[in-house]
Order: C-alpha cells, then sequence, then structure tokens
C-alpha cells in the first residue's frame, strides 16, 4: 500500500472506511514478501486498526440496551 492510502489517524475514519482500509492492507499483507520492511510496517498499522475495531466493539457493547 501507498503511504497516501495510510490513515494518520484510524479514529478519524468512520466505520466502512475502516473496514475497507483493513481488506486491502490485508491483500496487501499477503503480497509482500515476509520479513520485509515495508510488511513489517504495515503489519503494524494493522495490528493499530485493529485496536480501534476493538475499542469500538468495547464502546457499542457497552452501552446500555
Amino acid at each position: 500500500m501507498q503511504t497516501s492510502d495510510e490513515p494518520a489517524d484510524f479514529t478519524r475514519l468512520d466505520d466502512s472506511a475502516l473496514l475497507s482500509w483493513r481488506a486491502r492492507a490485508r491483500t496487501e499483507l499477503e503480497r509482500l514478501p515476509p520479513r520485509s520492511a515495508s510488511r513489517e510496517a504495515l503489519s503494524a498499522l494493522y495490528d493499530a486498526s485493529l485496536d480501534e475495531l476493538v475499542e469500538r466493539a468495547r464502546k457499542a457493547w457497552a452501552k446500555p440496551s
């Protein structure tokens, strides 16, 4: 993925945009060679996006019914 595709702050993305970014990142992670610097950098971003996704889910589940 090119740098311009990488969000600076996942909290600024709506749910749809976050999920779309993760799908594109997964595809790119499968393409990149293992242990490459670009794969490691994208993998770190992908992990950070999961942290944001989990936080959103936690807040959604914590809302009173």
